[in-house]
């Protein structure tokens, strides 16, 4: 482990609306941006009700695709953070890393390669060969495990990280996940044969993170 470089406070929300996770990870951020503000930042950990989020780069997919995703029985929402178009739902791993870059002396890229890493360790840890490519997220072989999209607003970071536990995958079928049509989606679940549950998973995340990013969580 490198150096600890700041300390994050945990905060755990369990089975949380995407709207609501939002409105905290806002509320965190303009804590965050605070001078007397004594940490490094907070790392939020969370599943969601089934929600498909778009991006930045996804205005014209959102407008043509939310009638029929909501069809589904899924939230449909358009986001502030890098990338195309996911999903969230029961039994995948959300995390919010509300983290002040400057504080860390990492930059935005170097950053993303960090959390990627997180998490390819986790993997790793876990029995599963993962590993990281030119196309942003996590990968076992050909197919997405987890997907990382962030925002970064007065030099800190928001949104994050998404890694399918034991999300039901059928959801993955009425999207193009992050724009790639030649990729598929897998979990820890299928690749192991065994379920694999989010409170199983939560732990060996926070560890992954404080070694990669050098900071100390609680």
């Amino acid at each position: 482990m490198i150096g600890v470089r700041g300390v994050a406070a945990v905060v755990k929300l369990n089975k949380v609306g995407y709207q609501s996770a939002l409105g905290q990870q806002k509320a965190l951020l303009a804590a965050t941006r605070t001078v007397k503000y004594p940490k490094v930042g907070t790392v939020v950990l969370c599943e969601h009700d089934p929600v498909y989020t778009f991006g930045r780069r996804g205005e014209e997919l959102f407008q043509n695709s939310r009638g029929p995703l909501c069809d589904t029985g899924a939230e449909v929402f358009k986001v502030g953070r890098g990338g195309l178009v996911t999903f969230h739902g029961p039994g995948q791993l959300v995390c919010y890393p509300i983290l002040n870059l400057r504080l860390l002396k990492v930059g935005v890229r170097e950053y993303v390669h960090k959390l990627e890493q997180s998490v390819v360790n986790l993997c790793n840890e876990m029995g599963v060969t993962a590993t990281r490519s030119h196309d942003t997220g996590v990968w076992v072989g050909d197919k997405k495990i987890c997907a990382i999209g962030i925002q970064v607003t007065h030099g800190i970071s928001w949104h994050g990280i998404a890694l399918n536990c034991s999300v039901d995958l059928t959801y993955f079928n009425h999207i193009i996940a992050c724009g790639l049509v030649d990729k598929g989606t897998t979990s820890l679940t299928e690749v192991l044969g065994m379920p694999i549950h989010v409170c199983s998973v939560e732990k060996v995340l926070l560890a992954s993170l404080q070694t990669t990013l050098g900071i100390q969580c609680y």
